[in-house]
């Protein structure tokens, strides 16, 4: 297993392989309409180009060549925010989750940054309990309108570096 840099190249599939894993995982907690529109709109090519653009830093975990999973990270002043942290389904359990995770605290450390933070849809009991088990605390919560008549529901979580 191996986490590479994403490039401008590896946008198309990247982009194909992270709309899959956010449709089927948040289909069930938003339904079908909610989890395609947002896929599109944060994980689109142009969406992921645009980020890029602006410093956003993805990540692909890779074993022979088979995408397992991804992440997203941006600088901002003191803190990181971790926008995006997925597995696909049938690889969870294996560790890729926490290779991710503590690539992106080296990153945060490496930089001088004082925290990392994520929003997560107040909904998604697993993943908010794996994130409070790698020591990440509420500290705000919020609603967004994300357009489409859509809006996301979340807790802010934050893991400040030690």
């Amino acid at each position: 297993m191996k986490l590479i840099s994403a490039s401008y190249n590896d946008i198309p599939g990247l982009s194909a392989f992270a709309k899959d894993i956010f449709i089927k995982y948040y289909t069930r907690i938003n339904g079908i309409e909610s989890a395609s529109y947002m896929a599109e709109k944060f994980l689109s090519e142009a969406a992921i180009s645009d980020l890029m653009d602006k410093g956003a830093i993805f990540k692909i975990a890779v074993d022979d060549d088979v995408y397992k999973g991804f992440c997203e990270y941006i600088k901002e002043d003191d803190s990181l925010f971790l926008s995006k942290l997925y597995v696909k389904k049938e690889y969870r359990g294996e560790g890729i989750g926490k290779l991710m995770f503590d690539d992106i605290v080296a990153y945060a450390r490496n930089n001088g940054l004082r925290r990392i933070y994520l929003t997560i849809n107040k909904h998604n009991t697993p993943s908010f309990e794996i994130y409070k088990h790698l020591g990440f605390n509420v500290i705000d919560s919020v609603v967004t309108d994300v357009g489409g008549g859509f809006v996301m529901d979340d807790y802010i979580m934050e893991y400040r570096i030690r």
